[in-house]
């Protein structure tokens, strides 16, 4: 039988894992794949099922060390994951490991699936974004969580003032830039956030920095350097 829509049991984002992942606080430590899921292999992503925003997320695939064919359902971060896109789940056995219960929740409190196949586009869509350039720097998490937090500034936000700008916690623009065009995009920016921040300090609500005459420009500038780290 082939497959169609009407056999679809769900919509859902998968990914490959990342040929090289790093681990450890520095990301010093580097692995080929994961220890549960072999370099390239794909996996079922569920959507975030808690505040984190997907950091860390469910996912099924083939377990490394459980026989051909033998699925697991696990957590890890999802900056191990690279390619996403959206595939029809057709197999009963992965729809299955999917929805089960998960030990952790009451039985009346099952995992959530995505809720349409275009909620799980936007996702998968966001997710390449945020990886972009990832396995080319010396600390791949931190590029993802600059970028997400970039990513809010650049929408005129501005509870990420502070990180953004290298001030908390500091980052080496060494290590999350892929290129000079990346840095100069980032050090563009720095040349005004940083002096806004320097004269408001670090106390009183974050809303104050929006009616500084020079946040449109901090706007523009985090727009610009977004786009640069995820072309």
């Amino acid at each position: 039988m082939g497959e169609s829509e009407a056999e679809v049991l769900a919509w859902c984002v998968v990914a490959n894992v990342a040929e090289q992942t790093s681990h450890g606080e520095e990301e010093a430590e580097l692995r080929r794949g994961l220890k549960h899921f072999a370099a390239g292999a794909k996996l079922w992503v569920l959507p975030a099922q808690w505040g984190d925003g997907g950091d860390s997320v469910f996912v099924v695939g083939r377990h490394r060390g459980r026989g051909p064919g033998r699925l697991a359902r696990i957590v890890i971060e999802r900056r191990h994951l690279t390619n996403f896109r959206v595939r029809g789940v057709y197999s009963p056995a992965v729809h299955r490991e999917l929805v089960k219960p998960w030990k952790g929740w009451s039985s009346d409190h099952p995992l959530r699936l995505w809720d349409t196949r275009d909620d799980a586009e936007q996702a998968a869509q966001y997710w390449n974004r945020m990886s972009v350039g990832a396995a080319e720097v010396r600390r791949p998490h931190k590029r993802i969580e600059l970028i997400e937090e970039l990513s809010v500034l650049a929408g005129g936000r501005t509870w990420t003032v502070f990180r953004v700008a290298g001030l908390r916690p500091p980052y080496d623009l060494a290590d999350v830039c892929r290129n000079d065009r990346e840095v100069e995009a980032f050090t563009a920016l720095h040349a005004v956030l940083r002096p806004m921040l320097a004269e408001s300090g670090e106390s009183g609500p974050y809303d104050r920095f929006a009616a500084d005459p020079r946040w449109t420009v901090i706007v523009d500038a985090a727009a610009n350097a977004l786009a640069t780290l995820t072309a």
